[in-house]
């Protein structure tokens, strides 16, 4: 049997039907099963619907995962609503990746990637159900890796691929979707190829969203690598800078609101590939830009960074502006660097990690074992480096790579299929992953071993299958007309030993931050005296800061609740 087709092929989206004298209606699903888990903004969908504000389209975002138990009935329900011309699928990413949540298969098979396909399948399914007249519109980072592939499987006939502000302007302005750049359509040849690489201005975030795991904040587009198992090789190196003085008054707009909101020091993610390639010059603008605007002490920020170029000058503006360094490493074996096409060396890697510590940079390392290029020897000089490396250097590792599609790796694993487990799917859509020297969960078992007695060191991440939800239960909590019953079981969720990846004491401590953004004083207070009870708080915090906040949320909670009395 074949699939229900949903979108007329011949057709402008303009010409869709649509209530007499209406505006053109579009929602932006942000179609991200992961929320869950680890919710974050739906920063992609909250740029395209600042970049098309001036067209005067009723734009709506929608995260149902996040905010719904019941996210297909959610998002039938908003369709049902509005009903859209056009649905924008957010597709951020299409599995966790990752390949090791537990040493001991646990009957889940040589592998324990969750696949997100299929649920986004399912509520592209029930939206199209709901709205069939809809076009259809497929975007996101984890769709522009392989957009033909997901456009096949999700049975979608329209794609944007790569930035995506002005394709979504184009749309809400009923430009053919075959005239519009980026756009790519099932079937057809051109896929990654079609990448845009294109900058609006400063985003405006949707109020909904806390900064419990940091606002997003792109700085470029694109990369200036090309590491063999990452999606953005497709890219060819190309990249663009945003413009300084945008990227600027983004942050400047966020910190502003957020402190509005009740939080102090706001967390900003620099989401670029690589925060100092192809050169330092442009994150050396950014965070002098941070001091010259007098940003520094209300933020703290993390990004990711390649070895080299890494001056003493930008070790001390990281510094001096509360930057957090994610060297994106991968192994410490000049061979595996090598074949894994890292632009540089075990050299650049040993003065990295000596200019952080002469200039007290705070920083976390990342490591795939397994990657092409691994051998018994390599894993070994690998684990030598990290034994070697200050205390304070937080490290994460992963044994065996996912492969993807169009990658170097994916050309790499056709020739050496006997490296690879997971799907039987010579497309590489479904989880496979390539490990050598030996499969992954044995590779994990040894590192395991390895580096039983290192506190700094852990294996990556937080996996679908077995992440805590209480940070999503949180929100709707927060958002629910009482919610104050289930409270205490989200808090005690969040505490547990193992349940998330930060630990409890932060876990509560986000937890408070979602209560306050959303007003809810009286679960904020209960929250603080919760964290209190830990045996250790989050830094920069203080016991004394907590006992006033708790006296505070509770002073708010009672004005709260004598309005509410007034008003009836």
């Amino acid at each position: 049997m074949t699939s229900p087709r949903y979108t007329r092929q011949d057709m402008s989206v303009s010409a869709r039907p649509a209530v007499a004298g209406s505006r053109f209606r579009a929602l932006l699903v942000h179609a991200n099963p992961f929320q869950r888990v680890t919710p974050v903004p739906a920063y992609g969908l909250e740029r395209l619907r600042t970049a098309a504000e001036h067209t005067g389209a009723e734009i709506e975002i929608l995260d149902p995962y996040l905010f719904a138990e019941d996210a297909i009935g959610a998002a039938r329900a908003a369709a049902e609503r509005l009903q859209p011309q056009v649905v924008g699928l957010g597709i951020r990413i299409i599995d966790d990746c990752i390949v090791v949540d537990h040493p001991a298969a646990n009957g889940h098979g040589p592998i324990d990637v969750s696949f997100l396909l299929p649920e986004i399948r399912e509520l592209r399914r029930a939206l199209g159900e709901v709205v069939p007249e809809a076009t259809f519109v497929a975007g996101g980072a984890g769709f522009s890796a392989c957009p033909q592939e997901c456009l096949e499987y999700l049975d979608v006939e329209w794609g944007v691929v790569g930035a995506g502000e002005d394709a979504f302007v184009a749309i809400c302005a009923g430009t053919p979707l075959r005239q519009i750049p980026g756009v790519v359509r099932r079937g057809e040849e051109q896929g990654i190829d079609a990448y845009q690489l294109v900058f609006a201005g400063p985003t405006q975030r949707d109020p909904i969203y806390a900064p419990a795991n940091s606002f997003p904040v792109r700085t470029r587009i694109g990369c200036a690598m090309q590491c063999a198992y990452c999606t953005a090789a497709n890219l060819m190196r190309q990249h663009v800078n945003g413009d300084l003085g945008a990227v600027l008054d983004e942050i400047e707009q966020t910190v502003d609101y957020t402190k509005g909101r009740g939080i102090g020091r706001v967390p900003i993610f620099f989401a670029d590939d690589e925060f100092n390639l192809p050169d330092e010059r442009h994150s050396i603008a950014v965070l002098r830009g941070l001091v010259e605007r007098g940003l520094a002490d209300s933020i703290t920020w993390r990004a990711y960074f390649n070895p080299t170029p890494f001056s003493a000058e930008l070790a001390e503006l990281v510094r001096e502006t509360n930057g957090l360094v994610s060297i994106t490493v991968d192994s410490a074996a000049e061979k595996v660097l090598a074949a894994a096409q890292k632009p540089f060396r075990r050299r650049h890697l040993d003065d990295l990690v000596a200019l952080l510590t002469e200039h007290g940079v705070a920083a976390d390392l990342g490591l795939i074992f397994g990657l092409p290029g691994e051998t018994e020897e390599t894993v070994g000089e690998t684990i030598d480096f990290v034994r070697a490396l200050p205390p304070a250097i937080e490290v994460a590792y992963s044994t065996g790579a996912r492969v993807y599609p169009h990658t170097p790796l994916s050309r790499i694993a056709q020739k050496e299929p006997e490296r690879l487990v997971g799907a039987d799917d010579p497309t590489f859509l479904e989880p496979v992953v390539y490990s050598s020297p030996v499969a992954p969960r044995e590779l994990a078992r040894r590192l395991d071993e390895a580096f039983a007695d290192l506190p700094n060191v852990s294996r990556v991440g937080v996996a679908y299958r077995s992440g805590s939800r209480a940070m999503s239960d949180a929100y709707r909590t927060v958002l629910s007309p009482d919610g104050k019953s289930s409270w205490a079981r989200v808090l005690e969720d969040a505490a547990r030993p193992g349940g998330v990846q930060r630990a409890a004491a932060e876990a509560l401590a986000a937890c408070v931050q979602v209560a306050v953004w959303h007003g809810r004083f009286d679960l904020a207070s209960v929250a603080v005296k919760r964290l209190l009870a830990e045996e250790e708080v989050p830094a920069p915090m203080s016991r004394r800061q907590l006992r006033l906040a708790h006296l505070a949320y509770g002073g708010l909670a009672l004005a709260d609740r004598a309005k509410s009395a007034l008003r009836r």
